[in-house]
């Protein structure tokens, strides 16, 4: 649909004329030939026949009818974000052009965004979101509209509300020393037992009954915490949190937490009894901490992972395992 505007004071000459023209509110650059014609009744019909057949550029760049589609679904693309925007709550980012577009800080749901991308015309695809890779789903990698992507997302969400909250109370009431940086995307925790033994505690997005508990410590102690949780397995309560089921499990009334931060002598004694034994730091180059232990219960050290490879590279020869700082005495003496 255009709209045109023309003036002829010299009717039914064309001179002096003022002709404007827009396609959905874009102004349309005419054929300079254009202005050449001097009767009234030639002009406008050269003109519509122009218009017709799509010869004129808006803004010099492409043809009107293109240009006309394009603001159309630019405009239904801004109207869908805005209902977006109002019935979530959230905040809109997006280019000129609309070809990518990121949803975020919706109403309630943390640190969360989703990022689009757009193929053609009103179809999007994500290009980035914060979900653990495992509750993605095939119907959250189709290309769909902007509405439908923020749905899937959003219900998604919702299918995580158990397995994030698990995690919360184990980031508050555990001492967590691994990963060191938490996301919404991590479905892991590494925590500390006691001293020198630490659980992996690993859990399915979608499934809360799907929990994997890995050990790290002296191989007595993990063994006999390896057998306590094999036996007591079926008691797991599915109406209770993870939390609460293994305290519950191996019969505890709470683990370790990290020192807050006003216990500055207790957070800075803390890190000195468990800085690694070989390079003496209590976070390495990557800032990961120790939890390699040694076997020999006369020996209160631990480790780095990578420390350790790096000392058990140099003693490769020797045929049992013991405690590096001994191999390294034992050098010494020879």
């Amino acid at each position: 649909v255009f709209k045109i505007k023309l003036h002829f004071p010299s009717f039914p000459k064309a001179t002096n004329h003022c002709t404007t023209v827009f396609c959905a509110n874009l102004p349309i650059t005419l054929p300079p030939d254009q202005s050449t014609i001097l009767s009234v009744d030639e002009y406008v019909a050269n003109l519509l026949s122009t218009l017709d057949s799509t010869i004129a550029l808006p803004n010099n760049r492409a043809a009107s009818a293109t240009s006309c589609e394009d603001s159309i679904t630019l405009t239904n693309l801004a109207l869908e974000m805005l209902s977006i925007q109002q019935q979530y709550g959230c905040k809109v980012a997006f280019n000129k052009t609309l070809m990518q577009v990121e949803f975020s800080s919706f109403d309630g749901r943390g640190d969360h965004c989703l990022a689009l991308s757009r193929i053609t015309g009103a179809l999007f695809k994500v290009v980035r979101h914060t979900l653990p890779e495992q509750a993605v789903s095939e119907m959250f990698k189709r290309q769909t509209t902007q509405q439908r992507h923020v749905q899937v997302f959003l219900d998604t969400l919702e299918q995580l509300e158990e397995f994030y909250s698990n995690l919360s109370t184990i980031d508050e009431l555990c001492y967590v020393i691994l990963p060191a940086a938490i996301d919404t995307k991590t479905t892991y925790r590494i925590f500390k037992y006691d001293q020198k033994v630490f659980l992996k505690l690993t859990l399915h997005p979608l499934q809360a009954a799907a929990v994997d508990i890995a050990f790290f410590g002296p191989t007595k102690q993990v063994a006999k915490l390896r057998e306590i949780y094999d036996e007591k397995q079926g008691d797991w309560d599915p109406e209770c949190n993870v939390y609460t089921n293994l305290l519950r499990i191996f019969n505890i009334l709470a683990f370790p937490m990290r020192p807050t931060a006003g216990d500055q002598s207790d957070s800075l004694q803390a890190s000195e009894d468990s800085s690694c034994g070989i390079c003496m730091n209590y976070h390495d180059a990557e800032a990961r901490v120790p939890i390699i232990s040694c076997d020999n219960e006369q020996c209160s050290l631990i480790f780095h992972v990578q420390c350790l490879k790096e000392i058990t590279m140099k003693t490769i020869c020797r045929q049992s395992v013991v405690c590096p700082m001994q191999a390294a005495a034992s050098q010494t003496i020879l």
